[in-house]
């Protein structure tokens, strides 16, 4: 499980020497993003091992789609994550905390 987490970077508090990384780079996780930017833009929290909620929200009234297909890459081959600046941040977790 160390190792299944480390190569995809959601154990930051584990130290890296604890598993095995044979074939990491054979069968990594590629070099479009990194599996942090990932994180931060859907709101994973590996520390907290947390979630933001509602991010179907986001996908199914399309706001996703008309922010990511701004910043295609000119290759054609998806988005370019080096020019999205932004996290999803569940739009109800202000209301929920207030209604506590």
């Amino acid at each position: 499980m160390q190792r299944l987490l480390g190569v995809v970077h959601m154990n930051p508090e584990v130290d890296p020497s604890q598993w095995d990384h044979t074939e990491e780079d054979r069968y990594g996780l590629g070099g479009v993003r990194s599996p942090e930017k990932f994180y931060e833009l859907y709101g994973i929290n590996v520390v907290e091992k947390t979630t933001e909620q509602h991010l179907c929200r986001f996908v199914q009234e399309g706001k996703m789609h008309r922010m990511f297909t701004k910043v295609l890459r000119p290759d054609g081959m998806g988005i370019d994550y080096s020019a999205i600046d932004f996290q999803w941040k569940d739009p109800d977790a202000k209301n929920e905390e207030h209604n506590d």
